[in-house]
């Protein structure tokens, strides 16, 4: 069974709270996080690295911790089979989902439906899902973000074709929050 943890108060957060988040992360997570050209997404990486730090204290007692990143780029803590963790980040918020299982996170804002987009990324149940749908752009973010979860728990990254990703034969968690799906992929 998975936590997730979620963070949407970006403008509560001032600029010295957020110099003591960083200042208070393993340096392979400052250096992994400060690759984002965008201050912005630098921020958002630093929260979610945050919230697994605040994960790992409270679910399993660790203080301290050092990021390792497989060759496909994803992360995990060195001598810890019994931990896994993923996260991601929207303009909107940050999520963290920590498991004893593999597992994979999404979030995305809902945006307007391509069915162009659609029809390069999504398997022909997936696309009869869409089809079958009162709102195509809801039900296309809401695929994408169980595509994105699966291959994030995966491990495997863009080189699995999101087309080859059929969501309909997979279990997932997926819950619409302040406007935003966010999709959970967990091993069995």
């Amino acid at each position: 069974m998975f936590k997730l943890y979620f963070y949407s108060d970006f403008e509560k957060l001032s600029e010295k709270e957020l110099s003591e988040i960083i200042e208070n992360l393993p340096q392979s997570v400052k250096e992994r996080a400060g690759r984002y050209k965008k201050e912005e997404d630098r921020k958002k990486s630093f929260i979610c690295y945050n919230l697994l730090k605040e994960a790992l204290e409270k679910d399993y007692g660790i203080s301290s911790f050092e990021l390792f990143f497989s060759s496909q780029g994803k992360p995990y803590i060195k001598g810890r089979n019994d931990i896994f963790f993923n996260i991601s980040h929207s303009k909107k918020c940050c999520v963290c989902v920590i498991s004893d299982k593999e597992i994979g996170v999404d979030i995305e804002e809902i945006k307007p439906f391509s069915q162009r987009l659609a029809e390069k990324v999504c398997s022909e149940n997936e696309l009869i899902q869409i089809e079958n749908s009162s709102d195509k752009a809801r039900e296309f973010t809401k695929i994408w973000t169980r595509k994105e979860s699966f291959i994030k728990m995966t491990g495997e990254g863009f080189s699995h074709g999101l087309k080859e990703a059929d969501t309909t034969k997979t279990e997932f968690f997926t819950e619409e929050r302040e406007g935003l799906f966010i999709s959970v992929c967990e091993s069995k």
